[in-house]
């Protein structure tokens, strides 16, 4: 592809420096910004160069096209467009129109990027790109600008892995304003310096606040992190390893035992002035494959790896330490009676967007066999939820990864599991639904699913809310009792997906 394949509308002449590339999808106006926010916030210095990539696959096309199509090129104000015809489509008049809308509304929606650029010296470059897969124009474009980082827009998911595969740069992918999912180079990885200087930025507290960062509608409120409340997992130089000694020491030489079962024991410490859980495995294969996957899972409703030790026969985890569990708080009148609906559904959008990160958007591969269900859904101080994976967890590899780690995969049918996965989150649905615990429920021998699944299926929800909870009319419990009957009623002919899920908890669906 030439020079000419795409529209550049420049807003500051171009010059030779490092170059970020942000990608996104052009069709969706202001709300495709959140990934340049992003960008401009995290990594791009003084003298570097934005090139934004605004790509119209859709545009030129009406509903419901019928006749084979054939490729045609037209130019028009300067554009190159690659666009497939049939008698149903635009034309070339009806084109320049479209092409002339969307470029006034990109000048209109980036002119206070353009000032807020110039006052820290950072140079945009503003191009749209009509007919073109936004996954080969930005490898082609990576191409020829070799640029530091590749940022995609969050609706520019499934091009994720085709981009990373083809390029040599760090990529991120937005998964929702100011949060994003971040892949190391295959040439560097995460040891370079720009990647470590990007975490600590991200780590940093104090660029939480930045004039374009918005609330996003809809969504639960977060409460901003203050340095003292910090989890150890976000900091920089964790997660890290761990020597005997010091684990002797933040155990009190073992003696803070919580938990003892056949397959691990738990113990409570202090490290610095952090709690810790501190989880000793027998060292097997599963352990070994439970350490390769926790150490490089970073996500904030995941109940993140702090460090570990491997020593002898054993295998210690260090993680994070909640406040306490979903289930305990479920299983106390006063507790629970705190969790409001609001809480609920906050709590239900946060651990779907953790499973997300796992089952979607985890570099490796999808991370299945989640063991969800109340008592495994840490809370933190101001009731965020998150998941902690260190009981069954499994990987399935990239299929078209040529470094399997047979250990890992263990012939697991991951689309099996995917499912089994999305039923435990309808369970999971029904816990905050109910107030009931899934593991603790007994009521004349059937399970909480037998129990609560025909007042879903008739839509009777009284009979199964939280008598705790006065408030009845709330309409984000019906949103998580119909995201609960879609996940119970997942099977092989329907495959589900989280984010699917969500958007029905959401509202959205």
């Amino acid at each position: 592809m030439d020079s000419s394949s795409v529209d550049s509308i420049s807003l500051q002449s171009s010059a030779a420096g490092e170059n970020v590339i942000v990608v996104m999808d052009g069709n969706r106006g202001k709300g495709s910004l959140d990934a340049l926010d992003w960008a401009i916030k995290y990594i791009v210095g003084p003298n570097d160069t934005v090139v934004v990539l605004g790509v119209l696959p859709e545009i030129g096309k009406k509903p419901a096209p019928s006749c084979l199509p054939f490729h045609l090129g037209i130019g028009t104000s300067g554009i190159w467009i690659k666009l497939e015809f049939s008698h149903n489509e635009m034309t070339p008049s009806e084109l320049q129109q479209a092409i002339g809308r969307k470029k006034r509304e990109y000048q209109k929606f980036l002119q206070p990027y353009y000032h807020h650029c110039k006052k820290r010296e950072v140079k945009l470059d503003i191009r749209l790109a009509a007919g073109y897969e936004s996954k080969k124009l930005a490898v082609e474009e990576a191409e020829k600008l070799d640029p530091r980082w590749i940022v995609l827009d969050g609706y520019l998911k499934k091009d994720k892995e085709y981009i990373h595969k083809n390029v040599d740069c760090h990529v991120a992918l937005l998964k929702e304003k100011g949060v994003a999912t971040l892949i190391p180079s295959k040439i560097t990885g995460p040891e370079c310096e720009e990647w470590q200087t990007v975490c600590r930025k991200i780590d940093d507290p104090a660029f939480t606040d930045d004039d374009f960062v918005e609330e996003l509608p809809n969504s639960p409120k977060q409460t901003p992190l203050t340095p003292s409340s910090y989890p150890l997992s976000w900091r920089t130089g964790f997660p890290r390893a761990f020597s005997l000694g010091e684990i002797e020491e933040i155990t009190n030489d073992f003696q803070n035992v919580t938990l003892k079962d056949q397959n691990r024991i738990i113990y409570t410490g202090v490290y610095g002035e952090n709690q810790v859980i501190v989880m000793c495995f027998r060292a097997d294969d599963h352990s070994a494959s439970l350490l390769k996957i926790v150490s490089r899972v970073r996500h904030r409703n995941i109940l993140n790896l702090v460090g570990y030790c491997w020593i002898g026969g054993s295998i210690f985890l260090l993680c994070d330490c909640p406040e306490g569990s979903l289930e305990a708080c479920l299983l106390c009148d006063k507790a629970a009676t705190n969790l409001s609906w609001n809480t609920r559904w906050g709590i239900a959008l946060e651990i779907g967007a953790g499973i997300q990160y796992l089952h979607e958007e985890f570099a490796d591969g999808s991370i299945v066999n989640l063991s969800l269900c109340s008592c495994n859904v840490a809370l933190g101080s101001d009731s965020s939820a998150m998941l902690c994976i260190y009981e069954t967890t499994t990987k399935q590899m990239k299929i078209d990864n040529d470094s399997q780690d047979e250990s890992i995969c263990k012939n697991i049918d991951v689309n099996e599991q995917l499912r089994a996965d999305i039923q435990d989150y309808g369970v999971f649905l029904l816990e905050l639904i109910s107030g009931l615990s899934r593991r603790l429920f007994e009521k004349d021998g059937q399970s909480l699913v037998d129990w609560a699944l025909p007042f879903l299926e008739k839509n009777i929800l009284s009979s199964i809310l939280d008598p705790r909870l006065t408030e009845t009319s709330d309409p984000r419990v019906v949103h998580m009792a119909r995201a609960a009957l879609a996940c119970l009623k997942n099977d092989s002919s329907h495959n589900l997906t989280i984010s699917k899920v969500l958007a029905i908890v959401r509202g959205n669906q």
